[in-house]
């Protein structure tokens, strides 16, 4: 997940734009937050989307954060960074609870407007 991020900053942000990653750690969670002084994200719903990029990539890496993220029961997070960029937030749970499968597949099912 992190090379996911880190990989984002190093393509889509020029030369020498400055980063920042920063690891919290509380109980039973971890959080990473990659920032950036890049253009930022005009569409971060969209990002997160598998195959969704504007960028010229695969528009795999955010999706492929945001479901490990998920399966451990936490989430990912886009907004803009302190440094005038693009902020990832991701939180893991760390202590073995897994997010519930009928929870995910509801989210995932809602997100895409059908209503089974």
């Amino acid at each position: 997940m992190v090379d996911a991020l880190l990989g984002n900053v190093f393509r889509h942000t020029p030369q020498g734009t400055a980063f920042r990653v920063t690891l919290h750690r509380g109980s039973g969670m971890v959080g990473i937050l990659v920032a950036d002084a890049g253009p930022g994200i005009p569409d971060p719903e969209k990002a997160l989307r598998r195959g969704n990029s504007g960028a010229g990539s695969t528009g795999l890496g955010l999706d492929i954060a945001r479901r490990l993220a998920e399966s451990t029961g936490g989430g990912v997070r886009i907004e803009p960074s302190a440094l005038g960029g693009t902020g990832v937030n991701l939180w893991l749970h760390t202590d073995g609870r897994a997010a519930d499968p009928r929870r995910r597949l509801l989210r995932r099912t809602r997100a895409r407007g059908s209503r089974h």
